[in-house]
């Protein structure tokens, strides 16, 4: 019987065969933990952008709703108080000085009225501070 020479194989040395897949286990559960929290910041980003955006969008449509609704009011308490007698527009000079108080208490450029005579009456803010009345005939 003739025996055959052992050869030895050469492959890959045990320290190899056991640390390259822990290693390769490692790098996978690192980078999948990774990628999950870029994914999981980038959700949470969003959302708190949504939610900015939406509670200025509401709070921008709250003031410009109050600040439109001013000359709207105005309008209507001037027009009442013509029906009613308490303010006659013909007397400018007292006229004048009720859009006068008016403009002090509310943030207006302009509060006037015209009559279909021609003339009329207003209180302007022209350069954002001072009041003043303007009065106009036909």
């Amino acid at each position: 019987m003739k025996l055959l020479p052992f050869h030895k194989r050469q492959g890959l040395p045990l320290q190899w065969v056991l640390i390259v897949p822990f290693v390769l286990q490692i790098f996978g559960a690192v980078g999948l933990v990774g990628y999950l929290s870029l994914r999981h910041g980038q959700q949470a980003v969003n959302e708190l952008a949504d939610q900015l955006m939406a509670r200025t969008s509401r709070s921008v449509d709250q003031h410009l709703t109050s600040y439109l609704s001013i000359p709207h009011k105005l309008g209507q308490t001037n027009a009442a108080a013509v029906q009613l007698g308490l303010l006659d527009v013909r007397d400018r000079l007292t006229a004048g000085q009720y859009f006068w108080q008016q403009m002090q208490a509310y943030d207006l450029t302009y509060l006037g009225v015209g009559l279909t005579t021609g003339e009329g009456v207003g209180a302007a803010r022209y350069d954002g501070k001072t009041v003043t009345i303007e009065e106009w005939g036909a």
